[in-house]
Protein backbone atom coordinates (compact mmCIF):
# COMPACT_ATOMS: atom_id res chain seq x y z
CA UNK A 1 0.00 0.00 0.00
CA UNK A 2 1.43 3.29 -0.71
CA UNK A 3 1.06 5.71 2.14
CA UNK A 4 1.96 8.98 0.67
CA UNK A 5 -2.08 9.12 -0.32
CA UNK A 6 -3.69 8.29 3.57
CA UNK A 7 -3.03 10.19 6.55
CA UNK A 8 -1.68 9.06 10.09
CA UNK A 9 -3.78 7.61 12.82
CA UNK A 10 -5.22 10.47 14.50
CA UNK A 11 -5.18 13.22 11.99
CA UNK A 12 -7.06 15.16 9.26
CA UNK A 13 -6.90 17.93 6.82
CA UNK A 14 -8.95 21.28 7.47
CA UNK A 15 -10.58 22.68 4.26
CA UNK A 16 -11.53 25.88 3.03
CA UNK A 17 -14.12 27.37 6.28
CA UNK A 18 -13.32 25.19 8.37
CA UNK A 19 -9.49 25.65 8.47
CA UNK A 20 -9.97 29.75 8.01
CA UNK A 21 -12.67 28.77 11.49
CA UNK A 22 -9.73 27.50 13.08
CA UNK A 23 -7.84 30.24 12.03
CA UNK A 24 -10.43 33.03 13.49
CA UNK A 25 -11.12 31.51 16.59
CA UNK A 26 -7.22 30.99 17.49
CA UNK A 27 -6.76 34.88 17.23
CA UNK A 28 -9.41 35.50 18.75
CA UNK A 29 -8.56 33.76 21.95
CA UNK A 30 -5.25 35.27 21.30
CA UNK A 31 -6.50 38.58 21.20
CA UNK A 32 -8.61 37.99 24.49
CA UNK A 33 -5.88 37.22 26.14
CA UNK A 34 -3.92 39.59 25.26
CA UNK A 35 -6.40 42.73 26.66
CA UNK A 36 -6.00 40.30 29.72
CA UNK A 37 -2.35 41.40 30.25
CA UNK A 38 -0.74 38.01 28.95
CA UNK A 39 2.63 37.89 27.02
CA UNK A 40 2.92 35.24 24.03
CA UNK A 41 5.24 32.66 24.43
CA UNK A 42 6.12 29.79 21.56
CA UNK A 43 8.24 27.03 22.07
CA UNK A 44 9.50 24.53 19.66
CA UNK A 45 7.57 21.38 18.42
CA UNK A 46 10.84 19.56 18.87
CA UNK A 47 12.16 18.47 22.29
CA UNK A 48 14.79 16.46 24.01
CA UNK A 49 12.60 13.80 25.91
CA UNK A 50 13.83 14.34 29.14
CA UNK A 51 11.69 17.72 28.87
CA UNK A 52 8.55 15.46 29.53
CA UNK A 53 10.34 12.77 31.69
CA UNK A 54 7.55 11.70 34.39
CA UNK A 55 7.13 8.46 36.15
CA UNK A 56 3.89 8.75 35.99
CA UNK A 57 3.62 9.69 32.52
CA UNK A 58 2.40 7.04 29.94
CA UNK A 59 5.51 7.03 27.61
CA UNK A 60 3.50 5.40 25.09
CA UNK A 61 1.69 8.30 24.16
CA UNK A 62 5.12 9.80 22.70
CA UNK A 63 6.32 10.47 19.19
CA UNK A 64 10.07 9.92 19.51
CA UNK A 65 12.61 10.15 16.81
CA UNK A 66 16.84 10.06 16.98
CA UNK A 67 18.63 13.64 15.69
CA UNK A 68 21.96 12.77 14.09
CA UNK A 69 23.72 12.99 17.43
CA UNK A 70 21.73 10.31 18.51
CA UNK A 71 19.94 11.68 21.33
CA UNK A 72 15.87 10.80 21.65
CA UNK A 73 13.68 13.55 20.75
CA UNK A 74 9.96 14.17 20.81
CA UNK A 75 7.14 16.11 19.63
CA UNK A 76 5.83 17.86 21.91
CA UNK A 77 2.64 15.92 24.03
CA UNK A 78 1.92 18.79 26.53
CA UNK A 79 2.63 22.86 26.42
CA UNK A 80 2.82 23.20 30.17
CA UNK A 81 6.08 21.44 30.44
CA UNK A 82 8.10 23.41 28.18
CA UNK A 83 6.58 26.76 29.44
CA UNK A 84 8.13 25.16 33.02
CA UNK A 85 12.06 24.59 30.82
CA UNK A 86 11.94 27.77 29.73
CA UNK A 87 10.98 29.31 33.27
CA UNK A 88 13.83 27.33 34.59
CA UNK A 89 16.52 27.77 32.09
CA UNK A 90 16.87 31.12 30.75
CA UNK A 91 16.72 33.57 33.79
CA UNK A 92 13.71 35.28 33.00
CA UNK A 93 11.91 36.63 36.66
CA UNK A 94 8.50 36.15 37.26
CA UNK A 95 5.72 37.17 37.98
CA UNK A 96 4.64 36.44 34.30
CA UNK A 97 1.45 36.04 32.97
CA UNK A 98 2.21 33.73 29.73
CA UNK A 99 -0.06 32.66 26.64
CA UNK A 100 0.52 30.24 23.93
CA UNK A 101 -1.31 28.59 21.29
CA UNK A 102 0.59 25.59 18.94
CA UNK A 103 0.31 21.88 18.00
CA UNK A 104 0.73 19.33 20.49
CA UNK A 105 1.13 15.45 19.81
CA UNK A 106 -0.32 12.37 21.64
CA UNK A 107 -0.20 9.08 20.29
CA UNK A 108 -3.60 7.70 21.18
CA UNK A 109 -4.88 3.90 20.74
CA UNK A 110 -6.72 3.78 17.08
CA UNK A 111 -8.91 1.97 18.27
CA UNK A 112 -10.28 5.23 20.74
CA UNK A 113 -10.44 7.35 17.59
CA UNK A 114 -8.85 10.15 19.67
CA UNK A 115 -6.76 12.88 17.62
CA UNK A 116 -3.13 12.52 18.36
CA UNK A 117 -2.68 16.25 16.82
CA UNK A 118 -4.37 18.58 18.49
CA UNK A 119 -4.37 23.02 18.59
CA UNK A 120 -4.10 23.76 22.11
CA UNK A 121 -4.41 27.42 23.79
CA UNK A 122 -4.13 28.93 26.84
CA UNK A 123 -2.43 30.91 29.79
CA UNK A 124 -0.04 30.35 32.44
CA UNK A 125 0.37 32.42 35.40
CA UNK A 126 3.82 32.39 37.18
CA UNK A 127 4.92 33.67 39.93
CA UNK A 128 1.71 33.78 41.58
CA UNK A 129 0.84 32.28 45.29
CA UNK A 130 -2.50 34.27 45.62
CA UNK A 131 -6.04 32.14 44.79
CA UNK A 132 -6.40 35.34 42.76
CA UNK A 133 -4.41 33.60 40.28
CA UNK A 134 -6.34 30.29 40.05
CA UNK A 135 -9.73 32.08 39.90
CA UNK A 136 -8.30 34.36 37.35
CA UNK A 137 -7.71 31.28 34.96
CA UNK A 138 -11.64 30.49 35.18
CA UNK A 139 -12.33 34.19 34.48
CA UNK A 140 -10.70 34.14 31.59
CA UNK A 141 -12.04 30.78 30.38
CA UNK A 142 -15.56 31.84 30.83
CA UNK A 143 -14.56 35.51 29.38
CA UNK A 144 -13.18 33.22 26.07
CA UNK A 145 -16.05 30.78 25.86
CA UNK A 146 -18.40 33.73 26.07
CA UNK A 147 -16.67 35.13 23.22
CA UNK A 148 -16.85 32.21 20.57
CA UNK A 149 -20.46 31.86 21.60
CA UNK A 150 -19.81 28.08 23.07
CA UNK A 151 -23.43 26.90 24.28
CA UNK A 152 -24.13 25.84 28.14
CA UNK A 153 -20.51 25.11 29.17
CA UNK A 154 -20.04 24.08 32.60
CA UNK A 155 -16.74 23.93 34.73
CA UNK A 156 -16.01 21.01 37.45
CA UNK A 157 -12.85 21.73 39.99
CA UNK A 158 -11.38 19.83 42.13
CA UNK A 159 -7.88 19.18 44.14
CA UNK A 160 -4.85 17.51 43.47
CA UNK A 161 -3.98 17.79 46.98
CA UNK A 162 -7.03 15.05 48.07
CA UNK A 163 -6.02 12.06 46.48
CA UNK A 164 -1.86 12.54 47.20
CA UNK A 165 -3.07 13.34 51.05
CA UNK A 166 -4.88 10.54 51.33
CA UNK A 167 -1.64 7.88 49.84
CA UNK A 168 0.19 9.60 51.86
CA UNK A 169 -1.16 9.00 54.92
CA UNK A 170 -1.60 5.74 54.38
CA UNK A 171 2.22 5.38 52.88
CA UNK A 172 0.50 3.11 49.65
CA UNK A 173 3.48 1.84 47.83
CA UNK A 174 3.15 2.11 43.52
CA UNK A 175 0.66 -0.67 43.30
CA UNK A 176 -1.77 0.32 45.80
CA UNK A 177 -1.62 3.73 44.67
CA UNK A 178 -2.07 2.87 41.22
CA UNK A 179 -5.18 0.75 42.17
CA UNK A 180 -7.01 3.49 44.04
CA UNK A 181 -6.46 6.14 41.76
CA UNK A 182 -8.15 3.58 39.30
CA UNK A 183 -10.71 3.08 41.37
CA UNK A 184 -11.15 6.83 42.23
CA UNK A 185 -11.25 7.51 38.46
CA UNK A 186 -14.16 4.88 37.83
CA UNK A 187 -15.94 5.78 40.98
CA UNK A 188 -16.23 2.34 42.42
CA UNK A 189 -17.80 1.79 45.27
CA UNK A 190 -16.97 -1.98 45.39
CA UNK A 191 -13.68 -1.66 44.80
CA UNK A 192 -13.58 0.98 47.56
CA UNK A 193 -14.82 -0.61 50.01
CA UNK A 194 -12.42 -3.62 49.58
CA UNK A 195 -9.86 -1.17 49.54
CA UNK A 196 -10.21 0.11 52.85
CA UNK A 197 -10.70 -3.28 54.45
CA UNK A 198 -6.60 -3.77 52.85
CA UNK A 199 -5.96 -0.18 54.44
CA UNK A 200 -8.48 0.25 57.45
CA UNK A 201 -7.88 4.24 58.84
CA UNK A 202 -9.87 6.99 60.05
CA UNK A 203 -10.36 8.17 56.46
CA UNK A 204 -12.57 4.48 55.46
CA UNK A 205 -15.80 6.72 55.44
CA UNK A 206 -14.44 9.83 53.68
CA UNK A 207 -12.39 7.06 50.77
CA UNK A 208 -15.83 4.77 50.22
CA UNK A 209 -18.09 8.03 49.83
CA UNK A 210 -15.28 9.53 47.04
CA UNK A 211 -17.59 7.89 44.34
CA UNK A 212 -20.76 9.90 45.62
CA UNK A 213 -18.77 13.11 46.86
CA UNK A 214 -19.72 15.52 43.47
CA UNK A 215 -22.34 17.66 42.35
CA UNK A 216 -23.71 20.97 44.02
CA UNK A 217 -20.13 22.42 45.74
CA UNK A 218 -22.16 23.73 49.17
CA UNK A 219 -23.83 19.99 49.61
CA UNK A 220 -20.53 18.11 48.40
CA UNK A 221 -18.05 19.92 50.59
CA UNK A 222 -20.36 19.59 53.82
CA UNK A 223 -20.46 15.92 53.77
CA UNK A 224 -16.59 15.83 53.00
CA UNK A 225 -16.14 17.39 56.29
CA UNK A 226 -18.35 15.66 58.20
CA UNK A 227 -16.73 12.29 56.82
CA UNK A 228 -13.53 13.47 57.55
CA UNK A 229 -11.43 13.87 60.91
CA UNK A 230 -11.27 17.19 62.05
CA UNK A 231 -7.40 16.50 62.52
CA UNK A 232 -7.14 15.98 58.74
CA UNK A 233 -4.90 17.84 56.67
CA UNK A 234 -7.52 17.28 53.76
CA UNK A 235 -9.91 19.45 55.95
CA UNK A 236 -7.56 22.74 55.12
CA UNK A 237 -7.97 21.13 50.86
CA UNK A 238 -11.93 21.01 51.42
CA UNK A 239 -11.55 25.34 52.84
CA UNK A 240 -9.39 26.40 50.01
CA UNK A 241 -11.58 24.62 47.61
CA UNK A 242 -15.00 26.42 48.96
CA UNK A 243 -13.21 29.64 49.28
CA UNK A 244 -12.22 28.86 45.49
CA UNK A 245 -16.00 28.35 44.86
CA UNK A 246 -17.62 31.06 46.42
CA UNK A 247 -15.39 33.93 44.96
CA UNK A 248 -15.73 32.45 40.83
CA UNK A 249 -19.69 32.47 42.29
CA UNK A 250 -19.64 35.92 43.33
CA UNK A 251 -17.68 37.44 39.82
CA UNK A 252 -20.01 35.04 38.14
CA UNK A 253 -23.48 34.31 39.44
CA UNK A 254 -24.86 32.29 36.65
CA UNK A 255 -21.85 30.00 35.83
CA UNK A 256 -22.80 26.24 35.67
CA UNK A 257 -19.80 24.92 38.34
CA UNK A 258 -19.29 21.67 40.38
CA UNK A 259 -16.93 19.69 42.20
CA UNK A 260 -15.62 16.55 42.50
CA UNK A 261 -13.65 15.30 45.17
CA UNK A 262 -12.59 11.99 42.91
CA UNK A 263 -10.71 14.18 40.46
CA UNK A 264 -7.02 13.10 40.59
CA UNK A 265 -5.01 15.18 38.04
CA UNK A 266 -4.17 13.54 34.62
CA UNK A 267 -0.53 14.83 35.38
CA UNK A 268 2.19 14.45 38.06
CA UNK A 269 2.99 17.90 38.56
CA UNK A 270 -0.57 19.43 39.81
CA UNK A 271 -0.38 20.42 43.29
CA UNK A 272 -3.39 22.45 44.16
CA UNK A 273 -7.09 23.01 42.52
CA UNK A 274 -7.87 21.24 39.61
CA UNK A 275 -10.81 22.66 37.14
CA UNK A 276 -11.92 20.82 33.67
CA UNK A 277 -14.60 22.11 31.21
CA UNK A 278 -17.73 20.87 29.16
CA UNK A 279 -20.01 21.41 26.97
CA UNK A 280 -23.29 21.19 25.29
CA UNK A 281 -22.30 18.93 21.83
CA UNK A 282 -18.92 17.80 23.41
CA UNK A 283 -18.67 14.64 24.11
CA UNK A 284 -15.12 15.04 25.92
CA UNK A 285 -13.12 17.41 28.41
CA UNK A 286 -11.85 20.61 26.07
CA UNK A 287 -10.48 22.80 28.76
CA UNK A 288 -8.23 21.49 31.77
CA UNK A 289 -5.98 23.43 33.98
CA UNK A 290 -4.60 23.50 37.54
CA UNK A 291 -2.39 24.73 40.09
CA UNK A 292 1.32 22.94 39.75
CA UNK A 293 3.29 25.19 42.18
CA UNK A 294 6.68 22.48 41.83
CA UNK A 295 6.83 22.14 37.73
CA UNK A 296 10.10 23.99 37.86
CA UNK A 297 11.87 21.70 40.53
CA UNK A 298 11.76 19.04 37.67
CA UNK A 299 14.48 21.02 35.83
CA UNK A 300 16.61 21.87 39.11
CA UNK A 301 15.56 25.22 39.85
CA UNK A 302 13.75 26.03 42.96
CA UNK A 303 10.07 26.41 43.47
CA UNK A 304 8.23 29.22 41.84
CA UNK A 305 3.84 28.86 42.30
CA UNK A 306 2.08 28.61 38.76
CA UNK A 307 -1.36 27.92 37.18
CA UNK A 308 -2.53 27.78 34.25
CA UNK A 309 -5.59 26.05 31.15
CA UNK A 310 -5.10 24.59 28.25
CA UNK A 311 -8.37 24.51 25.94
CA UNK A 312 -8.47 22.18 22.67
CA UNK A 313 -9.35 24.53 20.28
CA UNK A 314 -9.66 21.87 17.46
CA UNK A 315 -12.86 20.76 19.75
CA UNK A 316 -14.31 23.99 19.94
CA UNK A 317 -13.91 24.38 15.83
CA UNK A 318 -15.95 21.05 15.36
CA UNK A 319 -18.70 22.57 17.51
CA UNK A 320 -18.61 25.92 15.95
CA UNK A 321 -19.27 24.21 12.75
CA UNK A 322 -21.59 21.82 13.71
CA UNK A 323 -23.52 25.03 15.17
CA UNK A 324 -22.83 26.97 12.22
CA UNK A 325 -21.35 29.74 14.12
CA UNK A 326 -17.78 29.47 11.90
CA UNK A 327 -17.05 33.08 10.52
CA UNK A 328 -17.50 32.94 6.59
CA UNK A 329 -15.13 33.04 4.08
CA UNK A 330 -15.06 36.53 2.48
CA UNK A 331 -16.16 35.89 -1.30
CA UNK A 332 -15.03 38.18 -3.74
CA UNK A 333 -17.14 40.14 -5.84
CA UNK A 334 -14.90 40.86 -8.82
CA UNK A 335 -12.33 39.15 -10.78
CA UNK A 336 -9.70 40.72 -12.77
CA UNK A 337 -8.66 39.64 -16.39
CA UNK A 338 -6.00 40.66 -18.15
CA UNK A 339 -3.26 39.74 -21.03
CA UNK A 340 0.28 39.35 -19.28
CA UNK A 341 1.50 42.46 -21.01
CA UNK A 342 -1.05 44.55 -18.90
CA UNK A 343 -1.41 42.72 -15.77
CA UNK A 344 0.22 45.90 -14.04
CA UNK A 345 -2.77 47.40 -15.05
CA UNK A 346 -4.87 44.93 -13.69
CA UNK A 347 -3.24 44.43 -10.04
CA UNK A 348 -3.36 48.39 -9.71
CA UNK A 349 -7.19 47.78 -10.29
CA UNK A 350 -7.33 45.18 -7.71
CA UNK A 351 -5.39 46.65 -4.91
CA UNK A 352 -8.09 49.58 -5.36
CA UNK A 353 -11.22 47.18 -4.46
CA UNK A 354 -10.97 44.78 -1.54
CA UNK A 355 -13.94 42.48 -3.19
CA UNK A 356 -11.67 42.15 -6.30
CA UNK A 357 -9.37 39.37 -7.62
CA UNK A 358 -6.93 38.90 -9.90
CA UNK A 359 -7.36 36.44 -12.68
CA UNK A 360 -4.67 34.09 -13.27
CA UNK A 361 -6.23 32.54 -16.23
CA UNK A 362 -5.31 32.89 -19.74
CA UNK A 363 -7.75 33.66 -21.52
CA UNK A 364 -11.22 35.92 -20.56
CA UNK A 365 -13.52 32.66 -21.69
CA UNK A 366 -11.97 30.53 -18.97
CA UNK A 367 -12.01 33.60 -16.28
CA UNK A 368 -15.61 33.46 -17.17
CA UNK A 369 -16.13 29.91 -16.80
CA UNK A 370 -14.26 30.17 -13.13
CA UNK A 371 -16.47 33.32 -12.42
CA UNK A 372 -19.68 31.76 -12.58
CA UNK A 373 -18.66 28.50 -11.16
CA UNK A 374 -17.10 30.38 -7.34
CA UNK A 375 -20.62 32.57 -8.12
CA UNK A 376 -17.85 35.50 -8.87
CA UNK A 377 -21.12 38.88 -9.86
CA UNK A 378 -18.71 39.87 -12.55
CA UNK A 379 -15.22 39.80 -14.84
CA UNK A 380 -13.55 42.58 -15.28
CA UNK A 381 -11.43 42.78 -18.77
CA UNK A 382 -8.60 45.13 -18.74
CA UNK A 383 -7.48 46.04 -21.88
CA UNK A 384 -5.02 48.54 -23.60
CA UNK A 385 -7.93 51.02 -23.78
CA UNK A 386 -10.93 49.73 -22.20
CA UNK A 387 -12.24 48.18 -19.17
CA UNK A 388 -14.96 45.66 -20.01
CA UNK A 389 -17.23 44.64 -17.35
CA UNK A 390 -18.63 41.22 -17.84
CA UNK A 391 -21.66 39.90 -15.30
CA UNK A 392 -21.62 36.39 -14.58
CA UNK A 393 -23.95 35.99 -11.48
CA UNK A 394 -26.04 37.77 -9.13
Amino acid sequence: MKWNRSLPSGTRDKLFREANGAYQLEKQVNDIVKKRGYQRIDTPVIEFEDVFYSEEKNEKEFYRFFDKQGRLLVLRPDMTMPIGRVIATTGIQPPLKLSYSGKIFRSNDAMLGEQNEVTQVGIELIGYTSLKADVECITCAVEILEELKIPNFHFELGHAQIFRLIVRFLKLDDQAKTNLQLYFNNKSLTDLNQFVALYPSELDAFICAIPKLFGEPHEVLSIARELLPKSSKIIQVIDELDRVVQIIKSLHSKISLTVDLGLVALMDYYTGVLFSGYADLVPDIFLRGGRYDHLAEQFGHSIIPAVGLGINLDTLVTLQYQLNNLASLEQPTTLVHSSLALLSKAEALVKENPDYQLSLFETVEEAISYGKKWRYHQVIEVTQDTIRKIKVGD
